[in-house]
C-alpha cells in the first residue's frame, strides 16, 4: 500500500472512533402552558411528539409559559417531590436541566390541576 493511502486510511480510522466515542447530545424535552390563555399543558419532545414514556438519563426541558394566569409543574410521583415550577403571573420561556431516573412523572398547571395535567414514564436504561 503506498505510504499516502496508509496515512489517509489510518487518519479515517481514527476519526471514525473518535466520532463514535463522542457523547450524545442531551435530548430536549419542550413544555408549553397556556397559549393565548387556553386550559392546555403539553410536554412534547422536539419533534413535537408527546412524551408518555422515556429513558432514564439527563433532558434538557424548555418550558413556554404563554400565561400569567397559568403555570407548569413537574414532579416525580414515584418521589412525591416537586423538581420545578414556573410561577403562574410570570410569562416567559426557562430552560431546566433534568437528570430523570425510573419511575412516574406527572407535570401540571398548579390552579388547575384538575383539568390541565400529563404524565409520563421513566423506564430504566438501556
Amino acid at each position: 500500500m503506498k505510504p499516502f493511502a496508509a496515512a489517509a486510511l489510518s487518519a479515517l480510522a481514527l476519526g471514525l472512533v473518535a466520532a463514535s466515542a463522542a457523547p450524545a447530545a442531551t435530548p430536549t424535552l419542550i413544555g408549553k402552558v397556556g397559549f393565548q390563555d387556553r386550559y392546555s399543558i403539553t410536554l412534547t419532545f422536539a419533534n413535537g411528539r408527546k412524551v408518555k414514556s422515556l429513558p432514564a438519563g439527563t433532558y434538557r426541558l424548555v418550558v413556554h409559559d404563554y400565561s400569567a394566569i397559568h403555570n407548569f409543574a413537574l414532579g416525580s410521583q414515584t418521589q412525591n417531590k416537586r423538581l420545578l415550577t414556573t410561577g403562574i403571573p410570570w410569562i416567559g420561556t426557562k430552560r431546566y436541566t433534568l437528570h430523570l431516573t425510573p419511575g412516574s412523572y406527572a407535570f401540571a398547571c398548579s390552579a388547575h390541576f384538575q383539568t390541565m395535567n400529563g404524565t409520563f414514564v421513566v423506564t430504566a436504561a438501556k
